[in-house]
This record gives C-alpha cells, structure tokens and sequence, in this order.
C-alpha cells in the first residue's frame, strides 16, 4: 500500500512537470528512481501484462491526478492566463528545479564515465546545449484550433511529438509544444474538460491517442539505448537533466526583474523543499527495489 501510495505521488509530480514548459516527465521519473521501471514495464506492457500494469497503473493515476486536478493551480502560480507575471512562478518553477537537482546525486551513479570515455563527454555536452537553446527560441502566437477533420488528424502527430520528449528526460514536451504554437489550446481544451465542455475530446482524444503511440515506440527505443549503450545513455541523460535547471531559469529570467527579499526566501526554500523530496524519492525507491 505504501509502495502505491508513492507511486501515486510520484506520478502526480511527472503529471504536473508535463504542464510546465521547461521542465521534462522523464527529467522528474529519472529524479525520482522510477524511469528504468517505468520504461521497462511499458515496453514489456504484454509479456508480463499482469506484473507490468500492476506497476504502471499508481503511477498512471498520479500522471492523471497532476495533470487534471493541478492543472487550474499550476496554471494560476505561473498565471499562464494572465497579462502580469505572479509572484508566485519564481518559488514554483525553484520548487521544480529542487525536484530535479534532487534526483542528480542517483543520476550520477549510473553514468559511468570509464565506459562511456570521450564519446561519453561529447554526449553530455551536446545535449546539455541542446537543452539550454530550446528556451532561446521564439516561440510563435498561439495557434488557433478547431474541430475540422484537419486540426483532429494534426493532434495525432502532435501528440506522438510531445510524448517522445516527455519519455526523453531534460526535453520539455510543454516546451516543443510552445515552440509549434500549441500549447494553450492543448491546455485550454483540458481546463475546458474539466468544465464540462464535452467537445474539448475532439482535440484531446487524438491528442492522446498520439501520446499513447510516441510512449510505446519511444520507450522500446530507450529500452533498447540502456540494455545496449547504458554508459552513452546516462551521459545523455545527464547533459539533459544538468541543463534543465538553467532552461528553465533562462525561461523565467522576467521573474528576476520583478522578485523582492520575500520572494527569494520564498525560492530557497521551495528549491530546498523540493529537492528533499525527490532525494527522498529516490533513495527510498532503491530501498524498496
């Protein structure tokens, strides 16, 4: 019962970091000790039906719990809907940094530098400035959707391309999503669920269904990297995770304009809180294990 308890809370947190532009699903399962189980159980899904559901399904929930039930409110601490920047998106978005700089200390352990040699260095710089250009990007105008045939078929792929960089950790899928311009609808169309617009599926259901594919095909492909090249991958990974604090203040570098003594009281602390949580994670889930 504890273990799914966990897991639910886990889940939640990867659910909430898939709201947030700049922060990666796959950066807050890899923080947390799950991301080796949860890709092995995904691509395993029907050899071991029953075991591998059974460990998907806590976290399943928790992804849906952070992603309906938190939606409104992480919405509201970064005022995604509003003109003015809130006092509350620097401590939210130091909160998620904590989370990610929590998980590093087990994320190191796995990179093993004496395998993985100079190409192993060369992986980790590379995708540690791939991760730290994206917010350099211009994103455009917010696109407008519809429910024509058109706008249904075009949220398959889209939904393909958002879950690939939310199984690949550092990669924010809310990011990619900004940067093709559809990011609000994709968020307007789940608060507009949750209201009780019913014709929001008509975008959210291909939406998914794109998702459910890109997790599948991406998580074999991962299985694939960590049985095969494990030492290049966690170089990888770790040029992603390292670079994502700094994506993600570059993102927010308006906060700083704005932030007063409180306020960065406030930004230790929920840094200092948030890593706690995810080192706690993380080291009670190799217990357990």
């Amino acid at each position: 019962m504890l273990q799914w308890i966990l897991d639910i809370l886990r889940g939640a947190v990867i659910g909430v970091s898939n709201i947030i532009p700049g922060v990666s699903g796959g950066t807050m399962a890899v923080s947390m000790g799950i991301y080796d189980r949860v890709i092995y159980a995904v691509n395993n899904l029907f050899k071991q039906f029953k075991k591998n559901f059974k460990d998907l399904l806590p976290i399943i929930i928790g992804v849906l719990i952070g992603l309906f039930a938190f939606a409104a409110l992480i919405g509201t601490l970064l005022g995604t809907k509003s003109a003015e920047i809130p006092i509350t998106r620097l401590p939210t978005n130091f909160a998620f940094i904590g989370l990610i700089l929590g998980g590093l200390p087990a994320i190191y352990k796995r990179v093993n530098m004496k395998s993985a040699k100079i190409p192993g260095v060369i992986l980790f710089l590379v995708f540690l400035a791939l991760v730290v250009v994206l917010p350099l990007l211009n994103p455009p105008e917010a696109r407008t959707v519809d429910h024509s045939i058109g706008t249904i078929l075009l949220m398959i792929p889209l939904g393909a391309i958002a879950s690939s960089t939310m199984v690949i950790p550092g990669i924010s899928g809310s990011m990619i999503l900004m940067l093709l311009g559809y990011y609000n609808p994709v968020i307007n169309a789940m608060n507009d669920l949750r209201g009780g617009d019913w014709s929001s599926l008509a975008i959210l259901a291909p939406y998914v269904i794109g998702l459910l594919v890109g997790i599948v095909f991406i998580a074999k492909l991962m299985n694939f990297l960590l049985k095969k090249h494990a030492a290049l991958t966690f170089s990888a990974i770790f040029g992603l995770v390292i670079g994502s604090p700094v994506a993600l203040l570059m993102q927010n570098r308006e906060c700083f304009q704005i932030a007063n003594t409180g306020n960065w009281i406030a930004s230790i602390a929920c840094l200092i809180i948030g890593f706690a949580i995810a080192w706690f994670m993380s080291t009670l889930d190799k217990k357990e294990a």
